[in-house]
């Protein structure tokens, strides 16, 4: 959330899940090779969109027992978040239930790729992942932008760090 000119991670019950950052140099390069190959042109063919940059190396555990749930959102509303362009959801497991993902301004279908495959939508829209009822979800969750979006990240950053930050 923005907490003046910055924006800043807040934990609450809008988003129940346990996140791992992925930051293996080998693995993180061959998960950008096989985005490369095999999701990015279909982003360029259904959306005319090229992705240059990806944010985050994300796999994301939502736990029935835990109440795992990520309520409604948008991915790229405050000012740390507004060169985000596409998000993406690809489970990696399909031995869950509910954890489905669904865009209520446009109706109640709910969508879930199968383990491997992927969901990827523009960041603006409203989105949930249901509260998972048995099992446990892992999806990895990356966002996708472009050199034009890089150009706003970089601006924002730039001004964040020329901005004092101030404590409590």
């Amino acid at each position: 959330r923005d907490a003046g000119d910055r924006t800043v991670a807040v934990m609450d019950d809008l988003k129940k899940r346990r996140d791992l950052l992925i930051d293996d140099p080998d693995l993180v390069a061959g998960i950008t090779a096989r985005l490369e190959r095999r999701l990015f042109p279909l982003i360029h063919q259904a959306l005319g969109f090229t992705v240059t940059r990806i944010e985050r190396f994300l796999v994301s555990c939502y736990d029935a027992e835990d109440g795992g749930v990520f309520h409604p959102h948008r991915d790229n509303t405050t000012q740390g978040t507004a060169y985000r362009k596409f998000a993406g959801s690809v489970n990696l497991n399909d031995d869950f239930e509910g954890g489905d993902l669904r865009f209520a301004e446009f109706g109640p279908t709910a969508y879930r790729p199968p383990a491997g495959g992927a969901v990827v939508f523009a960041c603006g829209l409203m989105h949930e992942a249901m509260k998972v009822t048995r099992g446990r979800r892992y999806a990895f969750l990356p966002f996708f932008y472009d050199e034009a979006g890089a150009r706003v990240l970089a601006a924002y950053q730039a001004r964040v760090a020329a901005t004092p930050q101030v404590s409590a």
